[in-house]
């Protein structure tokens, strides 16, 4: 581990997320990054990624500098410290790739970090794909370990930890994270499952505005508002001629505002015309 050495940081708060299987449309790990270039970093300390990797796999890039000049960017795993005048929260940022082998010695090499800054409370940003239309406004779930008088879980409405099947490196860490005590608060984007696209700058956009929420960052929303504008532009001129996916869309429409409308209102009228609605589907698909 590089650079190691006491900071006399206020509180602070951890915010973390991976590139790979957590990290659908990359709409978390760009959230994070675009945070991170509007913050002053005081320090960083990078984990040594090396054996964690296949390189054949999570290749390194090359960029030309300029003539005869070029450079290698090797896989990383960093955090980032950011002080905080008059706020009740320094902040360290991580940005991390999912590795490939080795996780527990990953995972103990990252909580070394969080016991030595004495972190209490850990934010993990993550990404995911969903049935929901890309026409509504993204959906953003949380969820939450730790006592419930902790300051920032306070803020949110947020459940337990209920997901069962195959786990990414968040979920390990966040057992890990449980049984030191440590409270973790895991924050969603679901992005449209339908779109192709390398990024979504909409629902990155709308993680930012929850953490900023959260913890109070004064951000500038300039830049991924525009992002997140070309890129609505561009999907709905792709989508124009293809009736099919329009059909699509306006049923997870329907869904997403009756499942919103549950929240506001779960009325059972509501609920038994969702069933009555799929079950109809479903004998349709079966004729």
């Amino acid at each position: 581990m590089k650079n190691l050495s006491p900071l006399n940081l206020n509180n602070p708060v951890l915010i973390c997320s991976w590139q790979g299987w957590p990290d659908a449309a990359e709409s978390a790990t760009k959230s994070v990054e675009e945070i991170l270039s509007q913050l002053e970093v005081i320090h960083s300390v990078e984990m040594n990624s090396d054996s964690y990797y296949i390189y054949s796999d999570k290749r390194p890039t090359v960029t030309n500098i300029k003539e005869n000049l070029r450079h290698i960017d090797w896989l990383e795993n960093k955090f980032s410290f950011i002080k905080r005048k008059g706020s009740k929260n320094d902040v360290v940022i991580f940005e991390g790739i999912e590795p490939d082998m080795d996780w527990k010695t990953y995972v103990n090499e990252f909580i070394k970090v969080i016991e030595f800054y004495e972190i209490k409370t850990v934010i993990m940003v993550g990404a995911l794909l969903d049935s929901v239309p890309h026409t509504r406004e993204p959906r953003i779930t949380f969820t939450g370990t730790g006592k419930k008088n902790n300051s920032l879980l306070k803020k949110l409405k947020y459940s337990p930890p209920s997901y069962e099947g195959p786990a990414g490196i968040t979920s390990v860490i966040g057992e890990r994270l449980d049984n030191l005590k440590i409270a973790t608060i895991s924050i969603w984007g679901h992005t449209p499952h339908y779109l192709q696209v390398t990024h979504n700058p909409i629902l990155s956009a709308a993680i930012m505005k929850e953490l900023s929420n959260l913890l109070g960052l004064k951000l500038s929303f300039e830049k991924i508002t525009k992002r997140s504008e070309e890129f609505r532009s561009s999907l709905n001129l792709a989508l124009e001629d293809h009736n099919e996916i329009t059909k699509y869309v306006e049923r997870l429409e329907e869904s997403y505002d009756t499942e919103e409308m549950s929240k506001i209102d779960p009325e059972p009228q509501l609920i038994l015309k969702d069933v009555e609605n799929f079950l109809k589907d479903s004998r349709k698909d079966a004729d």
